[in-house]
């Protein structure tokens, strides 16, 4: 069978493992290598799939092969399993490593600092550029034919006159351009001030604080959920019949499927984890 691709929170996956990908034979104290047997997936996919979800905020894992032997009981126990090892491994150094370079790499850079070019660089620059282009048209001149030089005539001619415009002092169009690179810059530097405002609050110097962040947008992502609401079968798929409910996001939809037991399991978790990290 095809692998199938799904990407989810991480709270998502341990409602999912622990709502549907389970053994009847399960037993809450089984080692941590069993959980995965279980599941039928492997502990490394199951450790990199919860750094992706911490660090990149989806979960990318294959389904769990053994589906066809679920029994639909010990719920909780299982959940309580997969958020300890969770909060083990996010706890470890390995992860807090990891964090780190991911945060490093994604620092906007500083823009390169130069220095504005004054009125009368800017108005040299630009008469020196004219007479290299006036003596390198009159010199292709010399070399063509007589009616293609003919039709360069105009093109140097304008030239001349550009070259002449450029040397008029009371010429306006050099602080034009002074000023619209000094605005350029400023915007440079506001674009990067933001950025780094951004990445501060994307990823703070201290992991509690990204990691209290990520538990965080998981418990407002679920919050208030009515485990009793109504559904209707519309077009060969279950709705709420309340639209409200039908507008809300994609977790807390997840999260009543699951059930108040595993849901109400995962967010009490990370709130006491939440609460231990502030």
């Amino acid at each position: 069978m095809k692998r199938t691709r799904t990407y989810l929170p991480l709270w998502t996956l341990v409602i999912l493992l622990s709502a549907g990908f389970l053994f009847s034979s399960y037993r809450s104290r089984q080692a941590a290598d069993d959980i995965w047997k279980a599941l039928g997936i492997s502990q490394q996919a199951g450790t990199d799939g919860i750094k992706s979800s911490f660090l990149n905020g989806y979960l990318y894992y294959y389904g769990a092969r053994n589906a066809k032997n679920i029994a639909l009981n010990d719920r909780k126990a299982i959940a309580q399993d997969l958020l300890a090892y969770t909060k083990q491994y996010i706890s470890s150094p390995a992860f807090k490593k990891q964090y780190e370079d991911l945060r490093k790499s994604s620092q906007p850079q500083q823009p390169a600092a130069i220095k504005l070019r004054t009125i009368e660089e800017i108005q040299k620059e630009e008469v020196t550029k004219t007479e290299k282009s006036i003596k390198d048209m009159e010199k292709t001149m010399k070399e063509v034919s007589a009616d293609i030089a003919k039709s360069l005539q105009p093109v140097l001619e304008m030239q001349k006159q550009n070259l002449k415009d450029y040397k008029n002092p009371k010429n306006t169009m050099f602080a034009s351009i002074q000023q619209s690179e000094k605005y350029q810059q400023e915007d440079e530097q506001r674009r990067y001030e933001e950025n780094m405002e951004l990445w501060k609050k994307n990823y703070p110097e201290s992991i509690n604080q990204f990691i209290a962040g990520k538990l965080q947008k998981m418990l407002d992502a679920t919050k208030g959920i009515d485990y009793n609401a109504a559904l209707v079968e519309k077009y060969n798929k279950k709705r709420f019949v309340n639209p409200a409910y039908e507008a809300k996001n994609t977790e807390w939809k997840q999260g009543f499927r699951a059930g108040k037991e595993v849901t109400e399991t995962a967010r009490a978790f990370a709130q006491q984890w939440l609460g231990e990290l502030k």
